[in-house]
């Protein structure tokens, strides 16, 4: 898998509407762990991580399945580079 780490959560948005509208899919899936729904069973709570919490709000996944292409890979990458923020 392949991930990007962007700047803020704001960025990470921007970029998932720039990518999907070029009909690419990335998404971003991590959940702190003190956060989900077990850790807060245990006493989790936003702020005892701070920098995971970060992380995870500017974390992004990069297409990845078996049989992408490279021509797909080259799409991803060419949107990539043309996105500003």
């Amino acid at each position: 898998m392949y991930y990007l780490l962007l700047p803020s959560l704001q960025v990470r948005a921007a970029l998932i509407a720039h990518l999907k509208s070029r009909g690419i899919l990335a998404v971003f899936h991590y959940q702190p762990l003190h956060l989900s729904e077990m850790g807060r069973k245990f006493g989790g709570k936003p702020g005892d991580c701070p920098v995971t919490e970060a992380i995870a709000d500017r974390i992004l996944r990069l297409p990845f399945f078996n049989d992408l292409t490279e021509a797909e890979q080259g799409r991803v990458i060419d949107a990539l580079l043309a996105f500003k923020t």
